[in-house]
């Protein structure tokens, strides 16, 4: 494995979760992004905006290191993906929380078992992250009679506070939300934003992709138009 550059590490010190420089990604023959530049930084809430297939979710895949670049140069995390091994990434990935446009659950199991999922994988104890959960439940707004239904049973607005405590499970430096205000009402739009944005107040960098330009109203948000 490559050793750690000092310039990766630097821009992590001073903030730096993820840097795109003029990265293309596509799939198959067909190049979705072209010479994207792009950052977040820790504390801060991106927003990505653009038309509906304009690359918002390649965008995010590049970030969650599900797609690799074709060109480019991409640092995450403080380290470039075109010199980290498997191993490495796989690392990587652990301090990254996603939460889909359509999240994916196991449905007949509760939305708490399908939240402590990823802890579980991790081979954590539920002693040692009972209390922590519960706190994240209760952070999200997911009301307790709630928490232990069928995930099949939930609203959709449910479904998505679901999505967003699973993501925030394993306390992650870096938060990828991909039109997570889909099909919600504007009340829930706004909660659902300023909930994923409280997490810059624990030091963690958030990017919000969506077609919605009004999202930059509910708070402080540096944009992005791809």
């Amino acid at each position: 494995m490559a050793r750690p550059n000092s310039f990766d590490l630097d821009l992590f010190d001073r903030g730096v979760l993820a840097r795109l420089d003029g990265v293309d990604a596509g799939y198959g023959a067909v190049t979705v992004l072209q010479g994207v530049d792009f950052e977040a930084r820790k504390g801060e809430v991106a927003l990505v905006t653009g038309p509906e297939a304009a690359g918002k979710t390649t965008l995010m895949h590049v970030l969650r290191l599900a797609l690799a670049p074709r060109a480019g140069r991409a640092v995450l995390l403080g380290a470039d993906l075109a010199r980290s091994g498997a191993r490495a990434r796989a690392r990587l990935k652990r301090r990254i929380g996603y939460v889909a446009e359509n999240p994916v659950f196991v449905e007949h199991w509760s939305a708490l078992a399908n939240i402590t999922l990823p802890l579980k994988l991790a081979g954590r104890r539920p002693a040692a992250y009972a209390q922590d959960v519960q706190e994240l439940v209760d952070f999200v707004g997911l009301a307790a009679s709630s928490a232990g239904v069928a995930v099949e049973k939930l609203s959709g607005a449910e479904r998505r506070r679901t999505a967003i405590a699973r993501a925030l499970a394993i306390k992650p430096e870096l938060i990828l939300a991909d039109d997570p205000t889909s099909g919600l009402s504007p009340g829930e739009t706004r909660r659902i934003v300023r909930l994923l944005a409280e997490m810059r107040r624990v030091g963690a960098g958030v990017v919000i992709a969506s077609q919605d330009e009004s999202l930059a109203e509910v708070g402080p948000m540096l944009r992005w138009r791809i």
